[in-house]
């Protein structure tokens, strides 16, 4: 009999494995009856925890976080970023305590695209001006990105108890076009390879999102469901100390915190299943892996020029029970 990562007995020993785990308090733990998945690391620098997407070779990096730049740098042979010194942080609100270290754009100078990573905080800034308006889909981002390395996933929602949970501090303080927009991306995965995008909506500039939607994203294969945080608690629920989602740029850190439970996770996948009948096959919570999260901030901005500055630190992904 051949057994893959997907066959029906290794999916049945990853569940029993997360059940073990939710019943033990370890050091991974945050508290009785909590698991932590994912907290962002503390890093002195970001020169290696940048990939440029179709220059560097090997794939997207899994098991460490790491800043995606999805478009290569039009103005260097190589496509990858140089290191900038101006301020940055007039337009992502962080500043680094060095730049030298903490910031690679586009090019060496005032209002290039740019990342940083210094701490436990990042920031990008992304000006359409760097790039040709020729640019398939006229879509620019810079992305920080866990994914979990391929068999280590968990299984959130093993039992009918199961919640997993997610926070960030996150600002905005530019952002122009009314294609720019800041999703927190949670991404699932069935034993078929289908993808669920489980997106929680922080920041749609010049809109105000209350109803969640759901689409399918043909460019990356993703069946998407689009949940603004806010007072809709179909498929997710926004924590009481939490910022709602919102169409209007803002300067200092704004907290949002939300939580996914078996059934609001159950009814999104149902309802892309109804959606999508021919691709959306499982429905069972069960079946699917947490592959990984990321920060899906970016504009499109042809033929308007757009812009986006933010920044975000403290993010953690934690299940409890």
């Amino acid at each position: 009999m051949r057994i893959d990562r997907n066959s029906g007995l290794v999916r049945q020993c990853i569940v029993g494995l997360t059940l073990t785990a939710m019943g033990t308090v370890g050091s991974t733990s945050m508290a009785a009856g909590t698991t932590t998945l994912f907290e962002q690391p503390s890093e002195s620098g970001i020169a290696n925890h940048i990939y440029v997407a179709h220059v560097d070779n090997g794939g997207l990096p899994k098991g460490s976080f790491n800043l995606i730049v999805f478009q290569k740098d039009p103005f260097t042979p190589t496509g990858h970023l140089v290191p900038t010194s101006w301020n940055a942080g007039s337009k992502t609100g962080f500043v680094p305590t060095s730049p030298s270290t903490a910031q690679l754009g586009f090019r060496n100078q005032v209002g290039t695209t740019t990342a940083q990573m210094e701490g436990d905080t990042v920031g990008v800034y992304l000006n359409s001006k760097d790039l040709p308006t020729t640019v398939a889909n006229s879509k620019m981002m810079i992305t920080p990105e866990y994914k979990f390395q391929s068999g280590a996933e968990s299984v959130p929602f093993a039992h009918s108890t199961s919640v997993l949970n997610g926070e960030m501090d996150v600002q905005v303080p530019v952002a122009v076009g009314p294609h720019t927009y800041v999703v927190a991306d949670l991404t699932f995965v069935d034993p078929n390879g289908v993808r669920i995008s489980y997106n929680v909506t922080l920041f749609h500039n010049g809109a105000h999102p209350s109803v969640p939607s759901s689409r399918y994203d043909a460019v990356d294969n993703y069946y998407m469901m689009i949940c603004p945080l806010g007072t809709d608690t179909h498929f997710l629920t926004k924590a009481s100390t939490s910022a709602s989602s919102t169409g209007t740029p803002w300067l200092g850190w704004r907290h949002f915190q939300w939580s996914i439970d078996h059934a609001q996770f159950v009814a999104a996948i149902n309802r892309l299943a109804a959606q999508y009948p021919n691709k959306v096959q499982t429905t069972d919570p069960t079946q699917y892996v947490f592959a990984g999260i990321h920060l899906n901030a970016e504009f499109h901005y042809q033929p308007e020029p757009a812009e986006l500055g933010w920044s975000m630190r403290g993010l953690k992904l934690w299940s409890s029970w």
